[in-house]
């Protein structure tokens, strides 16, 4: 019986995913007040990274999560995806083993307009290839 490379990878994704812990993915700058003259700040947190361990992917369609919080005139959350290997060999059915997340914001527009920011939170599932 032939089983087709995309089912395979619904099955080995599907029974594996439930069975691991859901990995989290934080990052939140602030930035200082928009001053008197109307001159605006902006912030941009450290870059937050996540590693998948050996013998297992993040399951990228199990990524849930995003902005939690922000202010001013521009916040955003910033996630990518790395480091991608074949989970099936000869499939071409390739996952991440890592993930990188950084939140950037810039204060309000006005004067005394006060602070900008941003707060990112994503969860994702790990998944046993091997």
């Amino acid at each position: 019986m032939r089983v087709h490379p995309l089912a395979l990878a619904l099955i080995v994704f599907g029974a594996s995913v439930h069975a691991q812990t859901p990995q989290t993915i934080a990052a939140d700058c602030t930035t200082d007040a928009t001053a008197g003259n109307g001159v605006r700040h902006g912030c941009e947190s450290n870059v937050s990274k996540l590693t998948a361990p050996d013998g297992f992917v993040f399951a990228e369609k199990t990524l849930t999560g995003g902005e939690t919080s922000g202010a001013g005139s521009e916040h955003s959350c910033n996630l990518s995806w790395g480091d991608y290997m074949e989970v099936i060999p000869g499939t071409g059915i390739q996952q991440p083993r890592t993930v990188t997340l950084q939140a950037k914001a810039r204060g309000p527009k006005g004067h005394f307009a006060g602070r900008g920011w941003a707060k990112c939170s994503y969860t994702v599932n790990l998944a046993k290839y091997k």
